[in-house]
């Protein structure tokens, strides 16, 4: 009877609803200014949830990523499966992007669709720039700026995950800085706004270099969702050229700290 009742008293692992995917922003033609909207750059890699843990622990969970459609990603990359080490909690949920990156920052996506199709080669790196529920407590009510504060407590940013900054205001400036160091455009999301799983919103806007809508990999997409090898890393410093790339853009960068394994400062968006 003890062993029944120490059973039922045992808290549940925190975890997350299984049928979340990622919000989408609606594409306009030209950059803008708003004092209502956070501006972030866009790399224009593979757009994937990380769902970390449930785990006892935190740093102990599994990680699964889920892509635009809602499938997995089929092959879990060797470089990105420690992700749980990052995150001080024992379960969450991120929004961000996959990217491999040349020497000077920018996406690479022949090098990406290779690893993702289980080829070793130039590490991996997930760049984060939502949080949507931490220890089983949905954030998805809560306003933008909040979300991404609460973002920045529980990551501890290193060789495999950046949280990426953003401006306020001043979007034309940031696309300025974003097309002149080969970017694929940036996000404007208003910072009031709720997350919206699958929906694509007005709430938030992309704006791509060159006027044409960069897709992240349908080919790809199709290729990692069947697969079911496992990708191998291939060296470190992996978001090295990131965090330099990043702090030539006009972003809000206090408390960001470039050195892998470093745990960032109070930091602050606007």
């Amino acid at each position: 009877m003890s062993d029944q009742l120490s059973l039922a008293l045992e808290p549940a692992l925190p975890n997350a609803p299984a049928s979340l995917r990622p919000m989408l922003a609606r594409p306009i033609a030209e950059p803008f200014d708003s004092p209502d909207h956070l501006f972030e750059p866009v790399w224009g890699g593979l757009r994937a949830l990380a769902r970390v843990g449930p785990a006892d622990e935190p740093g102990a969970g599994d990680v699964t990523f889920i892509l635009e459609s809602g499938e997995a990603l089929g092959i879990v990359p060797a470089d990105l499966a420690g992700l749980a080490v990052r995150i001080a909690a024992r379960s969450a949920v991120l929004d961000g992007e996959i990217v491999v990156v040349d020497e000077s920052g920018r996406l690479d996506r022949p090098e990406l669709d290779r690893r993702l199709g289980g080829e070793p080669g130039r590490p991996l790196a997930y760049l984060a720039f939502d949080l949507l529920d931490i220890d089983g407590r949905s954030l998805l009510s809560m306003p933008l700026e909040r979300r991404r504060e609460q973002l920045r407590r529980v990551l501890r940013p290193g060789d495999e995950v950046v949280a990426v900054p953003a401006i306020a205001t001043e979007g034309r400036a940031l696309f300025d800085a974003v097309a002149g160091q080969g970017l694929a455009g940036i996000r404007a999301r208003q910072r009031s706004g709720p997350y919206l799983p699958g929906v694509k919103s007005r709430l938030w806007r992309s704006i791509e270099v060159g006027g044409s809508k960069r897709r992240a990999h349908e080919a790809t997409d199709a290729l990692a969702v069947g697969g079911g090898a496992t990708a191998t890393g291939g060296g470190g410093g992996r978001t090295a050229p990131v965090m330099a790339l990043i702090r030539r853009l006009p972003l809000e960068l206090e408390g960001v700290d470039p050195r892998p394994g470093s745990s960032p400062g109070p930091g602050r968006d606007p």
